[in-house]
């Protein structure tokens, strides 16, 4: 496996040409992520939310969880999550409810507020998508992210 560059460190080239296309990529991912981050928070801070609370508030959107299960398809660790939740549920945007399968991890779940809330950046959302991918192929975006897919794939069979 080549080198890679760490997240914000722009790429050096070693000669071997997918090595280089992968490492430019890598490096544009970082930087595509940055964006997008900033670009969530800027869409959630006129609710009164961030990318993060946005982000559990969609995972429970169509059906409750528990946070352990919102942590592992976010890729965040539980206690993140945790606070997130706690926080939600403060705002009265989500409550806690029992959960049958699980006497302890209580089922998060959106409240008519939260979805609300919810549908609000969801649309302020949609209507950036539809402003960025004016012109852009579809076909083109669905390769891209299959690549990525795939890169993912491989980095992941990679960790310890």
């Amino acid at each position: 496996m080549c080198g890679k560059p760490a997240r914000r460190q722009h790429v050096v080239n070693n000669g071997d040409r997918a090595c280089d296309a992968y490492s430019a990529l890598i490096d544009q991912v970082g930087s595509l992520a940055n964006v997008v981050e900033a670009i969530g928070n800027g869409i959630a801070r006129p609710t009164g939310q961030s990318l993060a609370r946005w982000q559990v508030l969609a995972e429970v959107e169509q059906e409750a969880a528990p946070v352990g299960a919102i942590a592992g398809r976010l890729g965040h660790t539980r206690q993140a999550v945790q606070r997130v939740a706690d926080l939600l549920v403060e705002d009265e945007l989500a409550c806690y409810r029992p959960n049958p399968a699980h006497q302890r991890a209580k089922l998060l779940e959106v409240t008519p507020t939260g979805r609300a809330v919810l549908h609000r950046m969801q649309t302020a959302y949609t209507q950036l998508a539809l402003r960025t991918t004016e012109g852009l192929d579809a076909e083109r975006l669905h390769l891209a992210r299959e690549t990525l897919r795939e890169l993912q794939r491989r980095l992941e069979s990679e960790l310890p």
